[in-house]
C-alpha cells in the first residue's frame, strides 16, 4: 500500500499509466473526429457556395480534454485507491472479535454491529477464520476459530444484555482457548471502565496486534441512580460517562401504562458527569410511578424501576407492651386508624419487625426502646416516626431530630400551659404546606427543643408561640420525625382532628422503602426482566431466584438480571445501578491497548466509484462522437443536445428529492383516500403514537362489528406537512409541552375543520388536572392560539352526539368525569350544524387500545363497563363525523321515543 496523505493506492504501479497522458494528447490532437456526410442539391444551388473547403486537422480541445478526464479516471481505478487506508503492511491472521454487548452499548449498537461485520468481511476475503466473543453472553462454551460466516450469523443474531459486561469472565475464557499462532485482535467496547478491563486489554495484547474502538461522545453512556424521596417528590442522580461537551437531557417518571407522570431537566455543563435532578410529586402521583427514564438514550441504565415499597411503603408500628385493650385510651389506636388508608401496616415487637424490615416504624412513647437494631434502620434508609410522652420527657436520647430539654417545667422537658395552644400556619417550606391548621388541634403539653438548635429547615409545624411541634432530621440514610406531644388526647386534641391522618400522610413520603425482602427463607423470583433496551420483557431462561436476605446485595447479571422480582404478593425491584454507583469512562490507552473512537474515519475503496463515472463519462463520449459525426436524427434546434443532455445529468441528482417528495405525496393521497380510514396525530412521543394508533384501530374494530362501516387500519399524520381533508375524523393527544403550531399548519386545521372535518382534542388528564387548580391545558392553549375555532360550551344532555348511534349520558375514556366541549353554535357554521371540535380529557384511546390478538392494552379506571361506554362513546363519534346531525332530524323521534320506553 503507497500512501498519499489520506489516500491509498493498493496497486501504486498502474499509476505509471498517467505518464501515458501526454501521448494519448498527441494521438487525439492527430486524430480528427470523421467528417459530416451531407447529399448535396443539384448543382444550380451551388452557385453561392463558397469555393474553399475546409477540414479540421485536430479534435476540438474540450473533446480532448474530457477524454484524458476519463482516462485519468480509469488509469486511477486500476491503481485502487483507497480513503483513510488501514495499516495492511503484516500478513492478514485469523480474526478475534471481542464485543462488549452490556446495557451500555445499546445506544452505539447499530454502529457496534456494522464496525463488527467490516471487521468479519476482511477475514473472510483474506481467507482466514474468525471468533467472535460476547463478553455479556458468555457462558460453558469453548472459544474457538471457525469460518466468518459462523461469526457472522452470530453477530446478527446478538442482542445487548441488561447487565454489564463481565470482563474478568472473558479473559478467563480467552486465557483457556487454545489458538494456533498469533490473532488479529478487535475490541469493540462500551467505553467503561469495570474490574477486569485492564487484565482483559493484556490478554488481547499476548493473542496478537490489538485494534480496540470505544464508543463516540454521542453514543456514550448514560445512567441513573435509585431516587431518593423527598418531602417534596423525589431527587434522582443523572450520570454520564463522556463529559467534554454540556447536555441537556430529560427526566420522566412514567406509570405502569406508559404515561407521563412528571418531567425534569438534567444540564450538563462540559467536564460535569453527575447531575442531581428533582422532581416535585404530591405522594398521590408518586405511588403511580413504575419507572424513571432517561428520555434521550435507550438502555436498562437509563432506567429506574420502582417497587411496592415507592407505591405504598409498608409502615411497622412498635407494640406497646403496656397496652390494656381500651382502644380510646390506646395511642397506637389513633396511629393505626390515621395510617391505615395510606400504608401496609404490621404492628410487633421490634423482633418480628426486623425480619422484614418495613420502609417506616413508628413509635409511640409508651413502646419507647433503645435497642440499637433500631439505630441502624434509620442509618440504612429507614424512616422513624417517634411520639413524645412521659418517658421521653424525663429522659431523652440520642436518636432524636434536635436535642431535648432537661429540666424545667412537668418532668424535666414537658411543658404545660394555662391556656392551650394552637398550631400556626404551616411554613412554606414545611411538607405540611398547604395543609389548614385545625382550630379545635389544641396542645396542653409537650416536649421542649433546646434553646437555639430547632432551625427551621429542622422544624415542620410549629404552635402559634413560635414553640416547635414538629421537628425533623436526616440520620446516615434515612430520616427520624418527631411529634412534640403523644399521640392519643393525653397532651394534645391533634389526634381527633382530620389534619392528624393528613399530616402523617405528608410524613410518609419521606419513605424510599425499606429492606424490600421477606422472611430469611423466602427467595424472590423474576417476573419482568428488563432488557438491555430498558424495556421489560419475559425473562431469560439464565434468570435465577434470589434469597431474600441477599436482594439488596445482589447486582445485575445473567443470573439475577435487573428487573421485577416477587416474593408473594411483595414485589421489589432490581436496577442496574445502585445507590453510590457510578461511570468511569475508559481512558485512550489501558494495559498496552490504545482505543479509537467508534466514528473515527474507515477505510474507504474508491475503485468502484471511478470505475463507475468513467463508465458514465464513456457512454457521454459515445453520444459526444456521434452528435458531431451528424449520425444522430436530432432537428436542427437540438444539435446541441450533447451539452443539453450533460445539463439534464448534472441537474438530475438535485430534481430527484423534489420528484421523491412528490412521489411521496402522491402515494400518500392515495393510501388516505381509496378506503375509508381514520388518523391520529403525530406527536413524536413513541409511547403516546403507539397508544394513538393502538386506540382508533381498536375503535375501527368495533365499528366492524356494531355497524356496516369497515374502516381499515388508520395512518398517522404530521400535521405540519400532510394533508388533512381525506380523513373524516383525526385524533389529537396533545401533550403538556405540546408546540405551538406554523401559521400553514393552523390554516391546514382551519380549512379542515371549516370543510367538515372533526378533531378530537384529547389532553388526557382527567385524573390530574385538577393540580392545574384551574389553569387551562398549555399545551392546548398553544396549539389553538392560531386556530380559528368557534365558542366553545360544555356538551349538553341533548347533543347529537349523544344518540348519534347509541343514546349515551357519559362519555367516560380510561378516566371518567372530565369535561366534553363542542361548538357552542354549530348551527351558525357552514357545516349543516355539526361542530368541527371535540375537546375532552379522558383518555379515550387507552380505553379502545387493542392488542394483535384484539384484547386491551390498557386498564381503564371503571373496568368493563367503563370500557364498554368509551366503546360506544367512539362509535358515536365516528358516526357523528360521518353523518353530522342525521341523528338531529325529527324523523327519528319515533323510534328514539319507543327505544328510550324499552
Amino acid at each position: 500500500m503507497w500512501t498519499l496523505g489520506p489516500l491509498g493506492f493498493a496497486a501504486p504501479l498502474a499509476l505509471l499509466g498517467l505518464l501515458t497522458l501526454p501521448i494519448l494528447w498527441r494521438l487525439l490532437r492527430a486524430t480528427p473526429p470523421p467528417p459530416k456526410r451531407a447529399i448535396f442539391p443539384p448543382l444550380r444551388l451551388l452557385r453561392d457556395a463558397p469555393d474553399d473547403t475546409e477540414t479540421p486537422h485536430h479534435a476540438p480541445w474540450w473533446l480532448i480534454v474530457f477524454r484524458l478526464l476519463l482516462a485519468t479516471l480509469v488509469i486511477i481505478a486500476l491503481a485502487r485507491p483507497v480513503w483513510q487506508p488501514e495499516p495492511d503492511n503484516l500478513a492478514p491472521r485469523p480474526l478475534l472479535l471481542v464485543v462488549d454487548n452490556g446495557w451500555a452499548s445499546h445506544p452505539s449498537w447499530d454502529a457496534i454491529q456494522r464496525e463488527a461485520e467490516r471487521h468479519i468481511n476482511r477475514a473472510d476475503s483474506a481467507g482466514q477464520p474468525a471468533a467472535l466473543v460476547l463478553t455479556a453472553d458468555l457462558g460453558t462454551d469453548e472459544i474457538r476459530l471457525d469460518d466468518p460466516d459462523m461469526a457472522r450469523r452470530r453477530l446478527e443474531a446478538a442482542v445487548t444484555r441488561a447487565w454489564s459486561p463481565d470482563r474478568a469472565n472473558a479473559t478467563s475464557h480467552l486465557a483457556a482457548a487454545d489458538f494456533p499462532g498469533a490473532l488479529d485482535v478487535v475490541w469493540i467496547s462500551d467505553g467503561l471502565r469495570t474490574e477486569g478491563d485492564a487484565d482483559l486489554a493484556s490478554t488481547l495484547a499476548d493473542l496478537g496486534r490489538v485494534t480496540a474502538i470505544r464508543p463516540d461522545a454521542g453514543g456514550a453512556a448514560m445512567a441513573l441512580t435509585p431516587p431518593e424521596v423527598t418531602p417534596e417528590g423525589f431527587a434522582i442522580n443523572v450520570l454520564r460517562s463522556e463529559d467534554s461537551l454540556p447536555r441537556t437531557v430529560t427526566v420522566q417518571a412514567t406509570s405502569e401504562d406508559g404515561r407521563a407522570v412528571a418531567r425534569a431537566e438534567a444540564v450538563f455543563e462540559a467536564g460535569q458527569r453527575d447531575v442531581r435532578t428533582t422532581i416535585e410529586l404530591p405522594l398521590e402521583l408518586r405511588n403511580r410511578v413504575s419507572a424513571i427514564r432517561i428520555l434521550e438514550q435507550t438502555s436498562a441504565g437509563a432506567v429506574q424501576l420502582t417497587d411496592d415499597a415507592w407505591r405504598r411503603p409498608t409502615v411497622g408500628i412498635l407494640d406497646a407492651a403496656s397496652e390494656d385493650g381500651q382502644p380510646l385510651l390506646s395511642e397506637l389506636h389513633y396511629v393505626t386508624r390515621a395510617l391505615e388508608p395510606f400504608a401496609e401496616l404490621q404492628r410487633a415487637n421490634l423482633d418480628t419487625l426486623m425480619e422484614t424490615p418495613p420502609a417506616i416504624i413508628v413509635m409511640v412513647d409508651a413502646a419507647r426502646t433503645d435497642d440499637p437494631r433500631l439505630t441502624d434502620f434509620v442509618d440504612q434508609g429507614g424512616v422513624l416516626i417517634r411520639f413524645a410522652g412521659p418517658r421521653l420527657a424525663a429522659r431523652g436520647d440520642d436518636l432524636l431530630p434536635i436535642p431535648l430539654r432537661e429540666g424545667g417545667r412537668m418532668f424535666g422537658g414537658a411543658l404545660a400551659w394555662d391556656e392551650p395552644q394552637r398550631l400556626a400556619p404551616f411554613a412554606p417550606t414545611s411538607p405540611f404546606a398547604g395543609l389548614e391548621p385545625d382550630p379545635e388541634a389544641v396542645v396542653r403539653s409537650q416536649v421542649l427543643a433546646e434553646p437555639g438548635t430547632a432551625t427551621d429547615d429542622r422544624v415542620w409545624a410549629r404552635l402559634e408561640d413560635g414553640t416547635p411541634l414538629v421537628t425533623s432530621a436526616r440520620r446516615g440514610r434515612g430520616w427520624v420525625v418527631l411529634f412534640h406531644v403523644t399521640a392519643g388526647p393525653e397532651w394534645s386534641d391533634l389526634p381527633l382532628t382530620g389534619l392528624f391522618p393528613r399530616m402523617l400522610r405528608r410524613t410518609l413520603s419521606l419513605s424510599s422503602g425499606g429492606a424490600p425482602s421477606t422472611a430469611q427463607g423466602g427467595s424472590y423470583a423474576i417476573d419482568r426482566a428488563l432488557e438491555g433496551r430498558g424495556r421489560l420483557s419475559d425473562p431469560p431462561a439464565t434468570a435465577r431466584p434470589i434469597p431474600a436476605q441477599l436482594f439488596e446485595q445482589a447486582r445485575a447479571s445473567a443470573e439475577t438480571p435487573p428487573g421485577l422480582y416477587r416474593a408473594g404478593t411483595v414485589s421489589a425491584a432490581l436496577n442496574v445501578l445502585r445507590s453510590g454507583d457510578g461511570l468511569r469512562a475508559l481512558p485512550a490507552e489501558i494495559g498496552g491497548v490504545r482505543f479509537a473512537d467508534l466514528d473515527a474515519p474507515r477505510q474507504t475503496p474508491l475503485a468502484g466509484i471511478l470505475l463507475a463515472a468513467a463508465l458514465v463519462l464513456l457512454a457521454l463520449d459515445a453520444l459526444i462522437a456521434l452528435a458531431l459525426a451528424g449520425r444522430l436524427a436530432m432537428p436542427r434546434f437540438a444539435r446541441g443536445g450533447t451539452v443539453a443532455a450533460l445539463a439534464v445529468l448534472v441537474l438530475l441528482p438535485a430534481l430527484a428529492p423534489r420528484a421523491e417528495a412528490q412521489d411521496t405525496d402522491i402515494q400518500f393521497a392515495m393510501e388516505a383516500s381509496l378506503d375509508l380510514r381514520f388518523a391520529y396525530v403525530r406527536t413524536g412521543n413513541a409511547e403516546i403514537d403507539n397508544r394513538s394508533r393502538a386506540g382508533l384501530t381498536g375503535l375501527s374494530q368495533q365499528l366492524m362489528r356494531r355497524s356496516a362501516i369497515e374502516p381499515i387500519a388508520p395512518m398517522a399524520v404530521d400535521i405540519e406537512s400532510d394533508e388533512l381533508v381525506f380523513f373524516p375524523m383525526i385524533y389529537w393527544p396533545v401533550r403538556e409541552d405540546a408546540p405551538a403550531l406554523s401559521p400553514e399548519a393552523a390554516a391546514r386545521v382551519t380549512a379542515y375543520m371549516q370543510s367538515g372535518g372533526l378533531i378530537v382534542f384529547d389532553t388526557q388528564d382527567a385524573d390530574t388536572a385538577a393540580l392545574r387548580a384551574g389553569r387551562p391545558h398549555p399545551g392546548l392553549v398553544r396549539v389553538l392560539e392560531s386556530v380559528d375555532v368557534p365558542s366553545l360550551a360544555q356538551m349538553a344532555a341533548d347533543h347529537v352526539l349523544t344518540r348519534s348511534f347509541y343514546l349515551l349520558d357519559t362519555y367516560p375514556g380510561r378516566f371518567q368525569g372530565g369535561p366534553v366541549w363542542v361548538e357552542a353554535d354549530p348551527d351558525g357554521a357552514a357545516r349543516d350544524g355539526t361542530s368541527g371540535v371535540v375537546i375532552g380529557s379522558n383518555d379515550w384511546a387507552s380505553a379502545w387500545a387493542v392488542g394483535p390478538n384484539g384484547a386491551a392494552l390498557y386498564p381503564v379506571d371503571g373496568g368493563d363497563r367503563q370500557r364498554e361506554l368509551a366503546q360506544r362513546f367512539g362509535v358515536n363519534l365516528a358516526m357523528y363525523a360521518l353523518t353530522g346531525n342525521y341523528k338531529a332530524d325529527q324523523v327519528h323521534v319515533p323510534a328514539l321515543l319507543e327505544r328510550l320506553g324499552q
